[in-house]
């Protein structure tokens, strides 16, 4: 199993939400609003530095990470690599 963390500009947090519900995925969490610093800047909410980040989590297996990969690079390709959106992966197993 995966863990895939995915970050995005919570305006555009949508285009993601879409992405998991085409996948058919079996579930997975959104925190609608992060704030932070990384490398399209700082996203604190603020009027010095305005926006956030939305974070998506999905376990799923690995077979599937690739389909996932994909949908996500065509988003990011039909918005430009400015809009801010990263995914990553991380090992896991299921404990409980």
């Amino acid at each position: 199993m995966k863990l895939v963390m995915i970050l995005v500009d919570a305006d555009r947090a949508p285009d993601v939400g879409r992405v998991l519900e085409h996948r058919k995925l079996p579930g997975y969490t959104e925190i609608p609003q992060v704030l932070g610093k990384g490398h399209t800047g700082r996203k604190l909410g603020t009027r010095a530095f305005p926006g956030a980040t939305s974070l998506y989590f999905t376990v799923i297996p690995v077979p599937q990470v690739a389909g996932l990969a994909e949908e996500l690079r065509q988003l990011q390709a039909a918005r430009g690599p400015a809009e801010g959106l990263r995914a990553f992966t991380l090992d896991t197993e299921e404990l409980l």
